[in-house]
């Protein structure tokens, strides 16, 4: 007689586990991680004088006020006096004072009025709207989206001769609407101007995503720059470096041969002190007894 078959006892389900096999994920592309980047985003940027600075002129022009007031009353005694010879002195120290005040009062207005204001989207700025190197007292508020610039320009211009040069640097914006505005002018011996306006057209460029053009260099005219006059043909000749290279080795030749001709007469002085016998320094006293 045949045995039934019992069916065969199932294993118990313990014990670790095989994963099935998963395909690994797709990862995402390069370019769908990166987030997209806004042209105009930069850091919002402020260009003003210091607290210090202003402070600085406000004190002194406030300080030397009293004596420049008193100046046409004092003036006007003399003359009533009839003191004219004692009044001629009394005249050139009130235009020396008079100079002096004017020019820290530019400074003090440039200071407390001159504004930059680089942000996100547009430019916001508050500048001289007087012609030439020198700030005057006319200002003129600008406000313009980046994408409202035409072109960023730089230009540097040379004054005086090879005796004394003086080497300008300019920078100015071109809007589409055909108007421009001058940023303004710094000289290329001042490392650290309150307002590096090559530096701010830099920046302005960038954010408007525009190259910043050199215009080269040029002569110009200090008198035809102060009273307004438009540059003639020859002062908007190009100057080349090796020219710029003649006229600083030509100021330097110049600034050395004054630094000898100080250095010599002091040394002949101090021999004429030994020769003589004397104390060093008495020989210009010695001079001025005669004249005396």
């Amino acid at each position: 007689m045949l045995e039934s078959a019992t069916p065969a006892t199932t294993a118990p389900d313990i014990g670790p586990k095989e994963q099935p096999a998963v395909e690994p994920a797709t990862l995402p592309a390069a370019a769908e991680i990166a987030a997209p980047t806004d042209p105009y985003a930069y850091e919002i940027e402020d260009y003003a004088a210091s607290t210090l600075r202003t402070t600085i002129f406000c004190l002194v022009f406030l300080l030397l006020l009293p004596f420049f007031a008193s100046l046409p009353a004092m003036i006007g005694m003399r003359a009533a006096a009839g003191h004219l010879m004692d009044n001629m002195g009394l005249l050139m120290l009130a235009a020396i004072f008079t100079a002096v005040m004017f020019l820290v009062f530019v400074e003090m207005m440039f200071s407390i009025r001159t504004r930059v204001h680089l942000g996100r989207d547009k430019v916001r700025m508050t500048l001289p709207s007087g012609r030439g190197p020198t700030p005057m007292l006319r200002y003129h508020s600008y406000e313009f989206p980046y994408d409202q610039v035409e072109s960023v320009e730089t230009r540097r211009e040379i004054y005086g001769g090879g005796l004394v040069p003086v080497l300008m640097k300019g920078a100015r914006v071109n809007l589409k609407d055909g108007s421009i505005v001058r940023l303004g002018y710094v000289s290329e011996a001042d490392d650290d101007a309150v307002f590096p306006y090559p530096e701010i057209a830099r920046k302005i460029a960038e954010r408007a995503r525009l190259p910043l053009i050199d215009r080269g260099s040029v002569r110009r005219s200090v008198r035809s720059k102060m009273l307004g006059v438009k540059a003639s043909d020859a002062e908007n000749t190009l100057v080349d470096d090796g020219q710029i290279a003649k006229l600083n080795a030509s100021h330097n030749t110049f600034m050395l041969a004054v630094i000898g001709v100080v250095l010599l007469l002091m040394l002949i002085g101090i021999v004429e002190d030994f020769a003589n016998g004397s104390p060093i320094g008495q020989t210009a006293a010695l001079l001025a007894q005669p004249l005396a």
